[in-house]
């Protein structure tokens, strides 16, 4: 019996090249511009902020342009790359492709979860790092930093593993934290046997737990006044974000008042019109009726 052909190896085409070079950020332009807003954004502001404490981490990633000698299109990296602009840098380290496409770096984005982040930050923490660079490497406050560095204190390391890769929020661990280890790690599998991770389903196994397996309030006057603390500036902040808002929808109803009643103004006018009127009671009736019912609720003063 023959053996079958053996399959030829086939060979993979290098992606990027093997080095990178520095080049002028005025030879770099991005493949597309940056959608407006973009540099208001959370994200661009710690973009800004990790680039300004601890420079360029990841590489900008280059090709050249076809058509301009010397020239350089962004593949990967604009937010860095008007991060280094608005910085006053002169240059970036690029990473050179091969293909012109961008596909490839925005499907391998991988966010981080709660546990995770919490864990790298701990053990930045533990290693020496001051929780105010931490702070300012990530564009936070210090109070966010603190809150991530405790975020797995009191729960079990079995729960804590199985839940480090699911996008689990930070209120479900505050949740698990009630629980004894035990009943955590119980908690743990039923969330990721039913895919639910959020805080409402970790409280509803929490009010099915036994109180033997839930961990006693704490006692001491000093905890409840840092928690008290806690949910006060919490909800200072969530007054503040609320009187944003608000004042956002006056800004806007006024100007959408407006444009509603020049509308309906001009409906009416419309319908006032005999040709208009019995067209339409012809052709659309339905509509017909629609514009009628309108017109009827604005009242007289949109007239």
């Amino acid at each position: 019996m023959s053996k079958p052909d053996a399959i030829p190896a086939r060979i993979v085409e290098r992606a990027f090249e093997s080095e990178t070079v520095q080049l002028a950020l005025e030879v770099l332009r991005p493949h597309r511009p940056l959608v407006t807003g973009a540099t208001r954004c959370k994200k661009f502001l710690q973009v800004l902020a990790s680039v300004a404490t601890v420079g360029l981490v990841e590489p900008l990633v280059v090709i050249a342009e076809r058509d301009v000698e010397g020239r350089y299109v962004v593949l990967d990296g604009r937010l860095r790359l008007e991060a280094l602009r608005r910085l006053g840098k002169q240059s970036a380290t690029c990473l050179l492709a091969t293909e012109d496409e961008t596909y490839t770096y925005n499907r391998h984005v991988n966010r981080l979860t709660a546990g995770q982040d919490a864990r790298m930050i701990a053990q930045a923490v533990d290693r020496g790092v001051p929780q105010e660079r931490i702070a300012a490497v990530l564009g936070v406050d210090g109070r966010t930093v603190k809150t991530k560095v405790r975020l797995l204190t009191g729960v079990c390391s079995d729960a804590a593993a199985l839940l480090a890769d699911r996008n689990c929020p930070a209120a479900t661990y505050e949740i698990l934290k009630c629980m004894k280890p035990l009943r955590q790690l119980e908690a743990a599998e039923l969330m990721c046997s039913q895919s639910n991770f959020t805080s409402a389903f970790a409280r509803a196994i929490k009010l099915a737990t036994p109180p033997e397996q839930l961990v006693p309030a704490p006692a001491s006057r000093g905890g409840q006044e840092e928690a008290a603390r806690e949910q006060i500036d919490r909800l200072e902040r969530e007054i503040v974000s609320l009187q944003a808002k608000v004042t956002d929808v006056e800004d806007r109803y006024g100007v959408e008042h407006l444009h509603l009643s020049v509308s309906i103004s001009y409906v009416n006018s419309l319908l006032n019109n005999g040709h208009v009127r019995d067209w339409l009671a012809e052709n659309a009736p339905g509509h017909y009726a629609n514009l009628q019912e309108l017109t009827a609720t604005a009242g007289p003063r949109a007239r």
